[in-house]
């Protein structure tokens, strides 16, 4: 839990006794994936599995609402940009093996 505490007179935040859990795992959809869920352009079966992803990930849901929520205010398709090459090999050696997407 994170604990706010006033040192001379402003806020600060304390250090969390708990790792949070919000946040984008290895069986997370990309981006890109979710934007094509809410735009219904995916696979019957892949649709069902981000379906069965979104019940369970409160960040994938936050995300989605917010890629809804951007899109809406854009001028065309939305499309996040890729990852550098360099930094993917990067990425997935830090992590230990290369992430695996539904499509």
């Amino acid at each position: 839990m994170t604990v706010f505490v006033r040192v001379n007179g402003s806020a600060k935040m304390n250090g969390s006794q708990k790792q949070l859990t919000f946040r984008k795992t290895a069986a997370c959809p990309t981006s890109t994936t979710l934007l094509d869920f809410s735009l219904e352009q995916l696979s019957p079966m892949v649709f069902t599995l981000v379906k069965q992803h979104l019940e369970t990930c409160e960040f994938c849901s936050a995300e989605l609402k917010l890629l809804a929520h951007h899109r809406a205010e854009a001028q065309g398709p939305f499309k996040p940009p890729e990852i550098p090459t360099n930094l993917r090999i990067l990425a997935e050696s830090i992590l230990g093996e290369p992430r695996k997407t539904l499509i």
